[in-house]
């Protein structure tokens, strides 16, 4: 009695040990990240995997033995924990073997291992009882053989092991110089992995086509290269949670709470209203009438249905929605909006756009994981206990294969369409790009008069966004189709099973009805855990951008403790700067600028000499590569973002204004500012008379960047918002390249009205605007190589900035304005 009850205790415990470690060995495993392109080691893999396959097969081909052998030779009864063991390690070695591609070779020894620890004890008890007839002298051979072959495997992956780390020591101890026999300019003959990939990526490249769509799959396979199995990849999107779940939020707190509640009652539900059915049916087979359970059953319907628990899951369930929309919505935003200027120059805005709107996906993924996902799998768990207790454990055991069929089948299937999903999320980006793009610059596309070629542009971008969608939709359809092959299947064997059960005395025709009563409350939800499963992964797939951005750190960020900078006289400071936009080449070189306060600078140079580099390191949207920026003795870097803009004020060379009224993009400046404080603005910007002469004044539509003004206009509103703004430092950047000369000297009028009292920084190519500057200085290439007033400037023969003056006015005389 004791042998036995071992014996059932190790096919039992073997059955678990092994299940739990593959599903964790396929949440938790790491996938290499490289891959190999050497000829001789391909050759040496596929051998390798070919005998690994082969081992697995022979190995799940004798529990396949010893199953045929039990059923023929065993009752039902008798062989149940022997059944339960061979079934379950035969479904767990299929696994093993059909992910021969993806599973590591740690996987196969420990899975092996796992299986010879019970198989060792297991085949001692069967040599204890000494076996004479030949059916148990045919199992214990079976089982030595297929220890044998778990044996070789645990060898040969430990031997493989041992010999590629004695190889990675030799490698190692090469000399570094001789280590590899190329010379410059050739290729060695066996490619390294980074020759690999330089190669792969010049494909890429070369495709002027498909060369941005490659370098956002490059983007997208650095990210999850690294991930292993789903654990790894879905733990890459747990910087969403802090979004997701309502830590402070008490009536979304409480909306969770209730639709779990819910979700435990409808679990109970689908357990007591088939029981209710099958007592009815017992009563009518029984001759009596079942007027109170029929009564009971209805009742527990209407409390399951929408009118009862349906109806305040619905109710509950937008909160929920909401709460998690507003979060995910409102951190994108914010987030994109706090990356630096570098990021948005490398992206293109419609697409990160697109990324925000798609990353949308993630709202439904708290309710899907909790309030979907989560129950399905513990009805699947449930369904196995209440299997086991009600009929055998053979039932139980056809629930958990139908289960990990119908989802494995649902993986397969969506990994095999995970790259069209992907590719159609990619085509539905270029679509919107191309869209935004056509229409923001509609200006341009009417001076060119290339409304065909954008039709024709859009057309194509669309057909490729349908030919995906399509491609994509055709592989869902066979998947689809697939799985409901396995539902008929399923049910049938479990009927089966069950009408056996009937026939032999151990249930009722009432179990009949509870079976199929319950299988319908069983399979839908596995059905839709599939489905969920579908959508999870086109979720998840959509949100890989938005996952990207989030994963995009500012390169400018506040220090930590960073202080406001404190208000003084706007004394700035430039102390031995050096910065370099790509560190193979340097813009700016050992910069010292001193700038005392209320006086006005001007930086004058050849275009790429390093002038609104200068006025972006003062702004702070890019960091200093060597040296300090001081404002009033503090270093930039020291005090927060927020202070430091806010006392900078900066007129671009193109403003742009945002498509509403004027006095919306005047007031953007300081929105607290009153209308009066706005009038008074654009009296000193020189604007108010003719913002009045509109139709509509203040209240005039600008147009989309403010189309609906001339360009001096735009110039004078851009200082009148600064002048709102009340900044004492002072960026100005071309404020009068674009303009008439009536309307230059306007704007000169207003902007010394401007830079009275105010530390002002000057760029101009039209030297006659700064003239009157306390200092110019004169870059070239990243240097200042001159400094001085305008008048000490043209009595340097040769000099730089003499030539420019020349090279303006023309001749070899030097004329001085009247100052």
């Amino acid at each position: 009695m004791a042998t036995q009850l071992a014996v059932r205790a190790l096919h039992y415990s073997c059955t678990l040990a092994a299940t739990l470690f593959i599903v964790s060995s396929c949440l938790w495993k790491r996938s290499p990240t490289k891959k190999k392109k050497k000829g001789r080691r391909k050759g040496r893999s596929n051998g390798q995997h070919r005998v690994q396959v082969v081992l697995t097969t022979l190995i799940v081909l004798t529990y396949v033995s010893q199953i045929v052998l039990n059923l023929a030779t065993h009752d039902l009864d008798r062989s149940q924990p022997l059944l339960v063991h061979m079934t379950s390690l035969a479904v767990v070695w299929s696994a093993v073997s059909l992910r021969q591609q993806h599973t590591s070779k740690y996987e196969v020894a420990g899975t092996s291992s796992v299986t010879a620890a019970f198989e060792i004890p297991l085949l001692a008890l069967s040599l204890y009882h000494k076996p004479r007839q030949w059916e148990p002298i045919a199992q214990v051979t079976i089982s030595s053989v297929r220890l044998s072959l778990l044996l070789v495997v645990v060898i040969a992956i430990l031997l493989e092991i041992r010999l590629r780390e004695k190889k990675k020591t030799s490698e190692e101890s090469r000399p570094f110089l001789n280590g590899n026999h190329t010379t410059y300019g050739t290729t060695n003959g066996h490619n390294s992995d980074n020759s690999v990939s330089s190669e792969s990526e010049s494909e890429s490249d070369a495709d002027p086509k498909n060369g941005r769509a490659a370098r956002v799959k490059k983007l997208r396979d650095e990210q999850l290269q690294t991930y292993g199995g789903w654990w790894d990849y879905l733990k890459g999107f747990s910087i969403f949670l802090p979004y997701l779940v309502p830590r402070n939020n008490r009536p979304v707190q409480l909306c969770v709470v209730v639709s779990v509640a819910c979700l435990a009652c409808h679990r109970v539900l689908n357990i007591v209203i088939p029981q209710q059915l099958a007592d009815v049916t017992d009563s009518i087979f029984a001759n009596e009438a079942p007027y109170a359970s029929l009564g009971k059953w209805a009742l527990l319907q209407l409390v399951r249905g929408g009118a009862g628990l349906g109806l305040i899951e619905t109710i509950v369930k937008i909160p929920i929605r909401q709460f998690s929309y507003r979060q995910i919505t409102n951190a994108a935003f914010s987030h994109v909006m706090n990356l630096s200027m570098d990021f948005h120059i490398d992206n293109d805005s419609a697409e990160v756009m697109k990324s925000i709107d798609q990353g949308a996906a993630l709202n439904n993924l708290l309710e899907m994981a909790i309030l979907d996902i989560a129950p399905t799998v513990a009805d699947l768990f449930i369904a196995c206990f209440v299997f086991y207790l009600k009929f055998n454990a053979y039932a139980s055991l056809l629930v958990v294969v139908a289960a990990i069929t119908y989802v494995s089948a649902e993986v397969f299937t969506s990994n095999w369409n995970m790259e069209h999903r992907r590719e159609v999320t990619q085509t539905q980006r270029d679509e919107t790009r191309i869209m935004h793009q056509a229409v923001q610059g509609w200006q341009t596309v009417t001076y060119f008069n290339q409304f065909f070629y954008e039709r024709t542009r859009f057309g194509e971008a669309v057909d490729l966004c349908l030919r995906a969608s399509a491609r994509f939709g055709r592989r869902r359809a066979v998947g689809k189709a697939l799985l409901d092959l396995i539902k008929p299947f399923s049910f049938v064997c479990l009927a089966s099973l069950i009408v056996h059960e009937i026939s032999v005395g151990r249930a009722t025709t009432g179990d009949f009805v509870f079976f199929i009563q319950y299988w319908t409350s069983l399979i839908s939800p596995l059905a839709y855990l599939s489905a969920q499963y579908r959508w999870l992964v086109s979720d998840l797939v959509d949100a890989e951008r938005l996952l990207f951005l989030f994963q995009s750190k500012p390169s400018v960020t506040d220090k930590e403790n960073a202080l406001d900078l404190k208000r003084g006289d706007g004394r700035v400071a430039f102390r031995n700067v050096d910065f370099a936009y790509d560190t193979r080449l340097n813009t700016l070189t050992n910069v010292n600028i001193s700038v005392e306060p209320g006086t006005t600078v001007a930086l004058v140079g050849m275009t790429g000499s390093g002038k609104t580099t200068i006025l972006r390191l003062l702004l702070r949207l890019y960091d200093v590569t060597a040296g300090q920026i001081e404002i009033d003795g503090q270093d930039i870097r020291d005090v927060t973002l927020s202070s430091l803009r806010q006392t900078i004020g900066v007129v671009p060379q193109d403003p742009v204004l945002f498509n509403a009224s004027i006095i919306e993009n005047l007031r953007y400046a300081r929105p607290s500012a009153s209308d009066e404080e706005i009038y008074d603005a654009c009296r000193a910007a020189a604007i108010h008379e003719k913002i009045l002469t509109f139709p509509s004044g203040y209240d005039t539509k600008v147009g989309e960047q403010g189309v609906k003004l001339s360009g001096g206009e735009l110039q004078r509103i851009a200082i009148a918002r600064v002048f709102l703004k009340q900044s004492p430092i002072l960026l100005l950047d071309e404020a009068t390249s674009a303009v008439d000369s009536h309307t230059e000297t306007e704007i000169q009028i207003a902007l010394d009205r401007l830079r009275a009292k105010r530390t002002t920084f000057v760029i101009a190519h039209r030297l006659s605007t700064i003239v009157g500057s306390d200092r110019i200085l004169v870059l070239h290439d990243g240097r200042v190589v001159e400094s001085g007033s305008h008048s000490e400037l043209l009595e340097k023969d040769g000099g730089r900035y003499q030539n420019l003056w020349q090279n303006q006015f023309g001749g070899d005389k030097i004329r001085k304005p009247a100052l």
